[in-house]
């Protein structure tokens, strides 16, 4: 992937290959929305639960805790609410990584299904 690509076309690129490679497990992995659009969009999805620094995506896995995936275009880091919401994920037993690429995607989901 390009550095010029843009984390939500990284994010899309990989919920498609795992939406085609595994049909069988469409609507375990999806989106969090938590990017609002404007202020007034913002406060609203505050208001009916939306938590800054929630993971992009959450894999919802069969006999096992929820796995949460950040992702992140290369080199960028996780803000201090994304650590913040990451000690709480991990608190309650769930597992949570950062993604920066298509090819780490594959092997997160490769070892979570294993």
């Amino acid at each position: 992937m390009s550095s010029k690509v843009t984390e939500l076309r990284l994010q899309a690129s990989c919920f498609q290959w795992h939406w085609n490679k595994f049909p069988e497990e469409r609507g375990r992995l999806f989106m969090i929305h938590n990017n609002p659009r404007n202020k007034i969009d913002g406060n609203r999805l505050k208001a009916a639960g939306m938590v800054a620094g929630v993971a992009d995506l959450e894999y919802v896995r069969l006999g096992s805790p929820p796995l949460f995936i950040e992702m992140k275009r290369p080199g960028e880091k996780q803000s201090d609410k994304q650590i913040a919401w990451e000690k709480v994920a991990l608190s309650t037993g769930a597992r949570y990584v950062v993604c920066c690429s298509l090819e780490q995607f594959k092997q997160i989901i490769t070892e979570a299904q294993n």
